[in-house]
C-alpha cells in the first residue's frame, strides 16, 4: 500500500475572516472526515494527516491576553500544544464516526508532536506566519497596546504574524511511521510544538512552525509516496490573489525558478514544501481543495508538482 501524507490547512477548518465558533470548526472537521473516509475505503493507502492551526492559535492568544489579570499567560508553544490537541480531537471524533458509518474497521489516533527548530533561525528576526482573526484599523490600535507580535495588512484589515522557523527534525516520526500501516494517524498539528535542543535538554519557544514545511519533513522522514496539501482553493494560481491562471501540473524545477512570484506567508510555504518533498525523493505532491480530495488524488482537480 502507498503511504500518503495529507495536510489540512487551518483556514479550511476555521477561516480567519468568518465565524470563529467551535461549532463551525466541528462541522468542517466532519466534512473533512467524509472526504478522507472515501480514500480510506479504497484500502489502497496508509494515511497520515497533519493540520494547520493559524486561526485557532491566534484565538487562543487573544484569550490568553484578555484573561491575564485572572490567570498567568501561557507561552506561544503551549498554545500551539493546546490547539494541536483540540483540533486533533475534533478530527479524530469526526473520523471515527464517519468510518463507523461507512463500516470501515480502521483505527484513528492523535500523536502530540514536537518539532525541533534551530535557535538561530533568521525567522525570529522577520515574522511572517499569519495567525488569528482579521482586525479593523481601530481594533488593531487596541491590540497593539497589549501585543508583542507584528502585524501585516490583508486588504483593508490586519492580521498578526509570528516567527515561523524551519523544522529540523520531528521527535515522534519513528513512532508515526511504525503505526501508519495499522491506523489512521493525526500528527504534527500546527507544524508541531516548537522546541529547541540545548545542552540541558529541550526547551519550548515562541513561534508557530509552518504546517506545510513540517508536513513535508514528516512525509520524507516516513518515506511517503505522495504528499497532499489541502486548503480552501481549487488550484495554485499564477495570480493567486485574483484566482487567475490555474496551474494544473508543473515540475519542481520550474516551480522553484518562479517561487518568488508567489505570496509569502500563505501560498509560498505550500509550494516550497511541495518542491522540497519531490526533491527529497517523494513521487508527487499535490495542492487542492479540501472538499475535492478524491478529484485531487485522481488529478481531476488541484495542482500536481512532479519531478
Amino acid at each position: 500500500m502507498k503511504t500518503i501524507v495529507i495536510g489540512l490547512g487551518g483556514n479550511a477548518l476555521l477561516s480567519p475572516g468568518k465565524s470563529q465558533k467551535v461549532g463551525l470548526e466541528l462541522k468542517n472537521a466532519e466534512r473533512a472526515a467524509r472526504e478522507i473516509a472515501k480514500i480510506v475505503k479504497t484500502e489502497k493507502y496508509n494515511i497520515v494527516i497533519t493540520h494547520g492551526n493559524g486561526p485557532q492559535v491566534g484565538d487562543e492568544q487573544i484569550k490568553n491576553t484578555n484573561s491575564r489579570r485572572v490567570v498567568p499567560e501561557l507561552p506561544l508553544y503551549m498554545l500551539n500544544a493546546e490547539t494541536e490537541a483540540s483540533i486533533g480531537t475534533a478530527l479524530e471524533i469526526a473520523l471515527r464516526n464517519e468510518l463507523k458509518r461507512m463500516h470501515i474497521g480502521k483505527g484513528v489516533c492523535v500523536i502530540l508532536t514536537h518539532t525541533v527548530i534551530d535557535e538561530k533561525d533568521r525567522a525570529f528576526l522577520r515574522p511572517t506566519k499569519p495567525i488569528g482573526p482579521l482586525y479593523s484599523k481601530n481594533e488593531l490600535e487596541k491590540e497593539l497596546k497589549f501585543r508583542r507580535f507584528s502585524y501585516i495588512k490583508v486588504g483593508l484589515k490586519y492580521r498578526m504574524v509570528v516567527p515561523s522557523p524551519k523544522p529540523v527534525s520531528i521527535l515522534e516520526f519513528e513512532i508515526i511511521k511504525s503505526i501508519a500501516d495499522r491506523t489512521l494517524v493525526i500528527a504534527a498539528g500546527g507544524g508541531g510544538i516548537p522546541i529547541i535542543k540545548r545542552d540541558t535538554g529541550f526547551v519550548g519557544v515562541e513561534a508557530v512552525i509552518d504546517k506545510d514545511m513540517t508536513t513535508q519533513l514528516l512525509a520524507n522522514l516516513i518515506d511517503a509516496d505522495e504528499m497532499i496539501i489541502l486548503t480552501d482553493v481549487d488550484f495554485v494560481y499564477k495570480n493567486f490573489k485574483n484566482r487567475k491562471g490555474a496551474i494544473r501540473k508543473v515540475s519542481a524545477k520550474d516551480l522553484k525558478a518562479s517561487l518568488g512570484a508567489f505570496e509569502e506567508g500563505t501560498i509560498m510555504p505550500k509550494l516550497a514544501a511541495c518542491i522540497k518533498f519531490v526533491e527529497n525523493g517523494g513521487r508527487i505532491a499535490r495542492i487542492g481543495n479540501l472538499y475535492k480530495l478524491d478529484a485531487v488524488m485522481m488529478g481531476e482537480s488541484g495542482t500536481a508538482i512532479i519531478a
